[in-house]
């Protein structure tokens, strides 16, 4: 599908990869309903965008909860049906699983697997009339391969990978496409702290989150089922699907390192 002249419902605008979505999506025509947490973000993001020309919504909500999803739908179908809806919006949790406080597993699948569902839901009767459309999951390389450190942000993201799978079956014939893209690390806000040290001392392959919206903008304009990021790490995808042992030996050591250099890093999970 063209991004030119088609609307574009987007989570997570506020922040990282979501952010630099808007500002692709914008470049190449598209109008936005921007969403997100931080108002004041998106108020200055949708303030550049309309100085650019762009046709910019601001559509605020939480999708930690329930009810924030349902707004959002119906905020977002006042206006019309979206041609796109790209799920940006997520939470990440880094640390050993028994220093992850219990609220925050409980928040980080509210968010990252959740939320998406429950508003694909609520969007999906609107679609299917108008018969056409495209609904982005934006998850993540650790959705293949379950990495040490993040057991609850993997869970979610396999989780989100297997709804995305599902639903295009689902879909299969109705008009609507579904495409499922698996960023690796990338520099972001969200990754501050602990997992910017451990990639750095690992030193993992990392992009720019301008970079990671023009090729995710590239896979909607072509019709892309999936997106995985890097070369080696879609290589251990596949690894780790038919060897899964051989992928345990080759993370020993990383996960040592790891051990060393955030013994007990954990926390409530960052949202964007």
């Amino acid at each position: 599908m063209k991004l030119q002249s088609s609307t574009v419902l987007l989570t997570g605008a506020s922040g990282g990869i979501g952010n630099a979505l808007a500002r692709e999506f914008a470049a190449r025509g598209a109008r936005l309903l921007i969403s997100g947490r931080d108002t004041a973000k998106l108020a200055t993001l949708s303030a550049e965008l309309r100085s650019r020309g762009a046709e910019v919504s601001v559509l605020p909500a939480d999708l930690s909860t329930a009810e924030g999803a349902e707004r959002l739908a119906h905020a977002a179908l006042s206006g019309g049906v979206p041609d796109l809806v790209v799920h940006c919006a997520g939470g990440m949790s880094f640390g050993r699983l028994d220093a992850v406080p219990a609220e925050a597993i409980t928040r980080l699948w509210q968010t990252n697997v959740i939320a998406p569902s429950l508003l694909t839901r609520a969007l999906l009767p609107a679609l299917r009339k108008q018969a056409r459309g495209r609904l982005v999951f934006v998850g993540s390389i650790f959705g293949s391969l379950a990495f040490p450190m993040y057991a609850s942000y993997s869970a979610t993201k396999f989780a989100l990978r297997g709804f995305a799978e599902a639903l295009r079956r689902e879909l299969d014939g109705s008009g609507i496409g579904v495409t499922y893209v698996a960023p690796r690390y990338t520099r972001t806000a969200l990754n501050d702290g602990a997992p910017a040290r451990i990639a750095q001392a690992l030193a993992m392959h990392q992009d720019e989150p301008a970079a990671v919206a023009a090729r995710i903008a590239d896979a909607i304009e072509r019709d892309r089922r999936e997106v995985y990021f890097g070369f080696a790490e879609r290589i251990f995808v596949k690894l780790n699907a038919w060897f899964p042992w051989l992928v345990d030996r080759g993370l020993r050591a990383q996960t040592q390192r790891m051990r060393e250099l955030e013994p007990a890093a954990a926390g409530l999970p960052r949202q964007a």
